[in-house]
């Protein structure tokens, strides 16, 4: 009979052990899944704000572990541009984290606001403003 009731309580913490691996993603013989912990915006305006002028544009991407993940960039009332490809990589003091640059050639007065998000997560930066007047 205790030879019974141990195998019963085997049985019942391997179940419970699965079922605690789902909730937490864990998986026997797979990786944890790669997930952005935070992400930001810097925009550099022209200089002076005057245009025609260069800017850029650049955003940084922390992640729970190495990998590449992909980012939107969202222009306030506007338009939707991506997706484009971070790929993060650990660095000092274990910190996962990647950026995307892009060089802005300001050619017309603009006066927005932008931030970037990562598609199906709460994941987004604060609004940050792109500003140059002709």
């Amino acid at each position: 009979m205790t030879i019974v009731k141990l195998g019963i309580a085997a049985v019942a913490a391997t179940v419970a052990l699965v079922g605690v691996a789902d909730a937490f993603e864990l998986k026997a013989g797979s990786a944890t899944k790669l997930v952005p912990t935070s992400i930001q915006l810097g925009i550099i305006s022209p200089p002076d704000n005057i245009c025609p002028g260069n800017g850029k544009l650049t955003a940084w991407v922390e992640t729970n572990k190495p990998g590449t993940i992909n980012i939107l960039v969202v222009k306030k009332g506007g338009a939707v541009a991506g997706p484009y490809s971070v790929t993060t990589v650990k660095g000092a003091n274990g910190i996962v984290m990647g950026s995307y640059t892009q060089n802005l050639m300001i050619n017309n007065p603009i006066d927005a606001e932008y931030r970037v998000v990562v598609a199906g997560t709460p994941i987004q930066s604060n609004w940050v403003p792109l500003v140059a007047e002709c």
